[in-house]
């Protein structure tokens, strides 16, 4: 996949619309940039309009058109039944068409180009949040019988939901069950259903293989040119003079034409994530609330849109029948929980940047911990909680933690169905006690929210982090080993495993957990020379170095697979 791979450097959003193109999966509610230059029109009933506003304003006036209304849809005087649909696995078009393992081996190389970039977010409660809803939304999916939920062996999807750190609202899949989530989503959302209907629509194009009807084996090569001309065409529109008439003529009209065959699988991933949102006991009304959302934040003014992107019946049917959806199931009472607050701060502060934005980012926080709603208070008050502990400020910052606490806990009185105990919250906590000097009481409040959250990442990485600072390496190794066994994909475990074994004088094995971090990073030269330098140490005993050896083979061997795939040999 030569074309994917740009300079470190570059922007990940670049990289992810090139993702977006070939999969042509990019959700459409939310925003897709389509910066290409003046689009062609030769595609009959595509929205080709220049610029990102054109499709929210499209969204907007959908909301409001009389005409919004699907004409095959039930009167909405109708009984308020909601059937129950169990929906075949659509996704095996054929024998051309990507295998399960192919779709895993291509998201996987997507991801190690991603994983490295600086806007890829490393935050881990925003990790486990969106993890923990995944989680929630696929044991829903499994219950349904939804077409490939169930899938066991080789065959089944691992699912990662991450995060990227930027201000745009949009959501995206790759191949292999990884979904993207742009912070500016997490933060222009006003509930966990909202987020949680963008994820069941993504999930409903894994689970129903929208991936594999359009990657097969004939047309890969293809998309995946067509990911090099739209980078091109990305690096003109902020630089003209870095890729000048990469997108001209053909190339554009090829370009419409891929993304063109997405409109089906959209009104799929619809009905799928609906049905997954309802079942999973979110509220049905978040897709419906997060369409609104968009048209109010955006200002839709009526001049200067082209009519058939107002009146786009594709647009309009789709909002409609989510809708009528929403309409025809009962009414339920679904409080947010606190924890999403404190993630729509952690999302501020991902997508802040650079330090120099810490003033805007304090007096934005400071108006939201003057509103009226406690959601809106606990967000900003622990967003001055973050900025303090970013500041060095730690006696501050624990104050305004203390302050977040004690709304979370009137916010959740005994009773209610709202979690009283908050991941972000005890994380802060921890690296505050740490930062401190307080490594035992880090620790224990580490040790305390890893039983409440065993799957938690960022408990975990606070656990570890206490155990360093106190000198407990063997305690860090040894938990470390059993997780990256369990996680061998998670380059957070390397990491941290690698500095557990420097901190213990372990050097070949130290050069050996590097060497796994960078080849998830997928820089398999780096991740190939930790390994030769583990082995040539000459320190590790038989086990080691018997490992070290085989896994050195391994990677080699991979990396020569990877350079076919995109027409390359192994450099000597």
């Amino acid at each position: 996949m030569q074309a994917i791979k740009t300079p470190q450097k570059s922007s990940l959003f670049k990289r992810i619309l090139a993702c977006q193109l070939i999969l042509a999966l990019a959700l459409p509610s939310t925003g897709f940039v389509y910066a290409a230059g003046p689009a062609s029109s030769s595609v009959s009933g595509d929205v080709s309009v220049q610029g990102e506003s054109a499709a929210l304003q499209n969204l907007g006036r959908a909301v409001q058109s009389p005409d919004a209304r699907s004409t095959n849809l039930p009167s909405r005087n109708a009984p308020l039944v909601q059937p129950t649909f169990v929906l075949p696995d659509m996704g095996d078009p054929g024998g051309d068409s990507l295998s399960r393992l192919d779709e895993k081996k291509y998201g996987e190389m997507i991801m190690r180009q991603i994983r490295p970039d600086p806007d890829y977010s490393n935050d881990l409660p925003i990790y486990d949040y969106l993890n923990q809803m995944k989680r929630r939304l696929l044991e829903a999916a499994k219950r349904l019988q939804l077409g490939g939920a169930n899938e066991q062996g080789s065959g089944a999807y691992n699912f990662e939901v991450f995060a990227v750190k930027d201000g745009s609202i949009n959501a995206f899949a790759l191949p292999g069950g990884f979904i993207g989530f742009h912070t500016g989503l997490l933060v222009s959302a006003e509930s966990d259903s909202e987020v949680a209907s963008v994820m069941g629509h993504e999930i409903g194009h894994v689970l129903q293989r929208h991936l594999a009807r359009q990657m097969d084996k004939q047309t890969t090569n293809t998309m995946i040119a067509l990911a090099g001309i739209l980078l091109g065409a990305l690096a003109a529109s902020r630089n003209p003079g870095a890729a000048s008439g990469l997108m001209q003529g053909g190339q554009a009209v090829a370009i419409n034409n891929q993304l063109s065959y997405s409109r089906d699988a959209e009104r799929e991933a619809d009905r799928i994530g609906f049905q997954i949102l309802a079942a999973s006991g979110y509220d049905v009304n978040g897709a419906p609330g997060f369409f609104q959302r968009l048209q109010k934040a955006t200002g839709i003014m009526d001049s200067g849109v082209p009519s058939y992107v107002r009146t786009h019946p594709l647009t309009t049917d789709r909002i409609a029948d989510m809708q009528d959806r929403a309409r025809n199931v009962g009414s339920r009472n679904v409080p947010t929980a606190v924890e999403f607050y404190f993630i729509k701060a952690r999302a501020r502060m991902e997508q802040s940047g650079s330090s120099s934005q810490m003033y805007d980012l304090k007096n934005t926080f400071e108006g939201l911990s003057k509103q009226s709603t406690p959601g809106k208070q606990m967000e900003g008050i622990y967003g001055l909680a973050l900025v303090a502990q970013k500041q060095g400020k730690f006696d501050q910052a624990a104050a305004y933690l203390q302050q977040a606490r004690n709304l979370a806990n009137s916010a959740s009185a005994p009773g209610s169905p709202i979690q009283r105990q908050s991941l972000s919250l005890d994380i802060t906590s921890s690296e505050l006690a740490l930062a401190k000097g307080k490594n035992e009481e880090a620790l224990q409040i580490a040790q305390t929210t890893l039983r409440a959250y065993p799957q938690s990442y960022a408990a975990g990485a606070a656990m570890m982090n206490a155990y360093l600072k106190l000198g407990r390496t063997n305690d860090a190794i040894t938990w470390l080993k059993a997780r990256t066994r369990v996680q061998p994909n998670e380059v957070v475990w390397w990491a941290m495993l690698s500095n557990a074994y420097d901190q213990a004088k372990n050097v070949p094995m130290r050069h050996y957990a590097l060497g796994e971090k960078y080849a998830l990073e997928g820089a398999w030269p780096s991740a190939i020379e930790q390994l030769k330098i583990a082995r040539s140490s000459g320190s590790a005993d038989f086990y080691q170095a018997s490992s070290i050896d085989a896994r050195l083979r391994e990677m080699q061997k991979q990396y020569q697979e990877e350079l076919k795939e995109q027409g390359k040999s192994m450099p000597g």
